[in-house]
């Protein structure tokens, strides 16, 4: 008897279409940026004359998955999750690598749904907010730290622009704080205005509430979370600022460096190419441009490029995390 054609072919055929495009978008982008000669790959040379600076750098990366895992464990914990730190460990290591592969930085916080979907039964809707939280507080601290050297560098005046970005930035922060603090009245009333019509939804948003009100009666593991993600956000923009400083650029400082480092992770996590490939490079060189208008024009692109390759190397040992896992 014939066997009957798989009913999912036609979505995952789609599925592999869509991630097709998008590598070759993000490949394209990166053609067009050495095109208009904002990433000149002649310069990435300094990583391999520089070995002491490959090193600072690689270990700088290396340094933030356990601390990444870390942050992800305390907000489990939070929620009476108790799951081992090394397991956990390994599926933040594992999500991290296959997050340079898929679209934008949430697309490896898959392989952490699925890990909590299996992990957490009973407790699932709390394990997979975890991740939503974990995100957040670290694009707090990105925010926070980047809205704080803008603001304290030498001779600089707040623009309008500068100014409407402070008010958009503390706007969200605000948000934040107010769904941690009063998300599980909303829920409430949702599961209130949902109730006698989808009963699943419904224990789906009261679960949402009850882990946010354990987020809002726990201070302690939030501020060692957000510590923890200050600490990330020093480990991520470092070595740019190190890659920065060997590179044949002159003009922005290393404190631009960093802001403009800070603007380009957060940039470079958007969904649209695999691992943000030539979108984090374009916001970084439009970063220093921005804030170092005096100096001459520069491939500084080439700078977030360099990151990105020392990056890619410190994600390796998720993928032996994830084969030995299998």
């Amino acid at each position: 008897m014939a066997k009957a054609p798989e009913r999912d072919a036609p979505p995952r055929r789609a599925t592999a279409a869509g991630n097709l495009l998008r590598i070759a978008a993000g490949f394209a982008l990166l053609g067009l940026l050495y095109y208009w000669r904002i990433i000149d790959l002649a310069a990435l040379r300094v990583l391999f004359a520089r070995p002491e600076i490959l090193a600072l750098a690689l270990a700088g990366a290396l340094a933030n998955i356990p601390l990444e895992a870390l942050r992800w464990h305390v907000l489990l914990r939070a929620q009476g999750l108790e799951l081992r730190l090394l397991r956990t460990t390994r599926i933040l290591a594992s999500s991290v690598f296959f997050a340079n592969f898929l679209p934008g930085a949430a697309g490896g916080d898959l392989i952490r749904g699925v890990y909590i979907y299996k992990a957490a039964q009973g407790h699932r809707t709390s394990g997979l907010l975890s991740i939503l939280i974990d995100r957040l507080l670290g694009l707090v601290a990105f925010v926070l730290l980047g809205l704080g050297a803008m603001l304290t560098r030498p001779g600089t005046v707040a623009s309008a622009y500068e100014l409407a970005i402070l008010g958009l930035s503390l706007g969200f922060i605000a948000a934040l704080v107010a769904s941690l603090f009063a998300g599980h009245r909303i829920a409430l009333g949702l599961q209130r205005l949902l109730s006698g019509r989808s009963a699943r939804l419904a224990r789906i948003i009261e679960d949402t509430g009850a882990a946010l009100r354990q987020y809002a009666r726990d201070p302690r593991s939030m501020g060692l979370a957000l510590l923890l993600s200050a600490v990330i956000v020093g480990f991520a923009v470092g070595p740019i600022v190190l890659i920065a400083e060997a590179m044949p650029f002159a003009g922005p400082s290393a404190l631009d460096y960093g802001i403009a480092g800070l603007y380009a992770l957060i940039a470079n996590s958007l969904p649209v190419t695999p691992g943000g490939l030539g979108i984090g490079e374009g916001a970084f060189a439009s970063a220093c441009l921005v804030l170092a208008p005096q100096a001459a024009r520069a491939a500084y692109g080439t700078i977030f490029l360099a990151f990105r390759c020392v990056f890619i190397l410190s994600t390796l040992p998720g993928l032996a995390a994830y084969l030995i896992s299998l």
